[in-house]
């Protein structure tokens, strides 16, 4: 059975890991053609540890008898417009097998439950265009499209 639980100092290493793992997957082809994936996860491991070292930072991990198969990163900041606080579900992953269980809504649960333990009302994630389950998924789970984030390359 696996068990969602708060990460431990244990699970870094793992977690590292899967951080770069997961930005490379989301990263969409055109991007990955040119990226270079020591700076991918140089960026993966900056971030993910910005964001566990933030103030109510942290990550739930999903566990199957003692060996991570997927993790949520939960960071906290401020809204723009408001300046009230938000949470921000920074990055989800699940191993390929543990995919299609349940678990990825398991560890949304996780991470609204905690936030709301913090008074938290607004939850935004992020979801690559070219990542339409994950924009299917967190649409079922109650999130709406609020905004597009767009990208031109300037030539000449």
């Amino acid at each position: 059975m696996v068990e969602v639980r708060f990460w431990r100092l244990s699970d870094l290493p793992w977690l590292l890991h899967m951080a770069a793992v997961t930005d490379w997957e989301i990263m969409n082809p055109t991007d990955r053609a040119v990226a270079r994936p020591e700076v991918v996860q140089a960026n993966a491991h900056r971030n993910l540890l910005a964001t566990l070292a933030s103030p109510g930072g942290t990550a739930f991990v999903a566990d199957d008898g003692g060996r991570p198969v997927g993790f949520l990163l939960i960071g906290i900041r401020p809204d723009d417009r408001t300046g009230e606080w938000q949470g921000y579900m920074a990055d989800i992953y699940l191993l390929p097998e543990y995919r299609g269980k349940g678990i990825a809504k398991r560890l949304h649960e996780a991470g609204e439950w905690y936030l709301r333990h913090l008074g938290i009302r607004r939850i935004t994630n992020w979801v690559h265009a070219t990542n339409p389950l994950g924009q299917k998924a967190s649409q079922a789970r109650g999130f709406r499209v609020w905004g597009v984030m767009m990208e031109k390359l300037l030539t000449g």
